[in-house]
């Protein structure tokens, strides 16, 4: 037995038992739009991945950033943040002061030094006095000095490195305080008096030094991009201070996708597209050495993290001022191989 699902109203679907529907094309019309709709919807993911491969096959792109030459302005001595002289933005030419640094225990130590090395004469009893409570203060302060570390080196947030060192500037505060004792008893022979003055006098003239080589002045012309630090912070040496951005010619950080690794020879030229749709162009001038993660804000949404090839490049002509800002995201292309292409395939 066969079915056949035939019917008058198929035959013939503008007809409804012998009479004529007018409206019958137009709905029959709506009911293919609304497939066709669906249709599209249905093929919208897999026409969007084709178009997606098609671009990549024939255009090759990948994200960068616009790097500006950067200097690092560190503590050259232990100190104290007293003032700082810019602010972020500032534009500043060499030999501006930036920031100023001091040091109270070198600057008391000197004005101790200073205090002894004054013409010979019988001393005040109160001048004694004060002297032998000011070392006494000091071998105090590094005796704290010593007791602080030790405690963060047993909770493990100091170094046995620290703690050595504040245990000799312990010492080194001991001595000088039995040394001034040993002056005011009279127990020193006058040539180790006139050894001891001598050696005063030098260790004077050093941290006098040291103290006028506190301050950092801006080795260069350039603008301030970075303050790390803030007035009133203790800083060590090598700490950084603040960042400047040298008036050099911007650089362009490619992260280039492995596999189009023949991009990144020297000389290769591309095209860089600004956030504001225009275009310029630039050539690599360093081949890939590493591949890096690549940043948050250049990965494009929902992909998985990954990694891309250092490509270094840098502007044919000077970028404008408004676009010379350190990390600018960007996006490049690559002229198309077609070598490359049929390699590949």
């Amino acid at each position: 037995m066969k079915i056949h699902f035939r019917s008058p109203k198929e035959q013939n679907p503008t007809q409804d038992n012998g009479m004529q529907v007018l409206y019958a094309p137009g709905k029959r019309l709506a009911f293919r739009l609304r497939w066709y709709l669906i249709l599209f919807l249905i093929l919208l993911p897999a026409l969007w991945l084709a178009a997606r491969y098609g671009l990549d096959m024939v255009r090759v792109e990948a994200p960068a950033l616009v790097r500006l030459p950067t200097l690092e302005v560190r503590a050259m001595q232990p100190g104290q943040v007293s003032a700082l002289h810019v602010q972020v933005g500032d534009h500043v030419q060499p030999g501006a002061p930036l920031v100023d640094l001091d040091n109270p225990q070198l600057r008391l130590r000197l004005a101790l030094l200073q205090g002894n090395l004054a013409p010979a004469g019988p001393a005040p009893v109160a001048v004694v006095e004060r002297n032998r409570q000011v070392l006494q203060q000091l071998v105090q302060r590094a005796g704290q000095r010593v007791r602080d570390v030790g405690k963060l080196v047993a909770q493990g947030a100091a170094t046995r490195g620290e703690l050595l060192e504040a245990q000799n500037a312990l010492d080194s505060r001991e001595s000088e305080r039995l040394a001034f004792e040993r002056s005011v008893a009279g127990g020193a022979v006058a040539g180790d008096d006139a050894r001891y003055q001598r050696q005063q006098q030098l260790e004077a003239r050093w941290l006098d030094g040291q103290l006028s080589h506190m301050n950092s002045t801006a080795p260069e012309s350039g603008r301030v991009a970075e303050v790390v630090t803030a007035p009133g912070e203790n800083v060590g040496p090598g700490t950084l201070l603040l960042r400047l951005e040298r008036t050099g010619p911007a650089q362009l950080w490619v992260y280039l996708d492995p596999k189009d690794v023949a991009h990144s020879a020297i000389g290769s030229r591309l095209d860089v597209r600004l956030p504001d749709g225009s275009s310029m162009g630039a050539t690599v001038i360093n081949p890939a050495e590493s591949a890096n993660p690549l940043p948050g804000d250049l990965r494009k949404p929902f992909s998985s993290p990954s990694r891309g090839l250092m490509v270094l490049a840098r502007f044919d002509e000077p970028l404008a001022d408004q676009w010379r800002v350190d990390s600018l995201p960007v996006r490049v292309r690559f002229p198309h191989h077609w070598n490359l292409f049929s390699a590949r395939s």
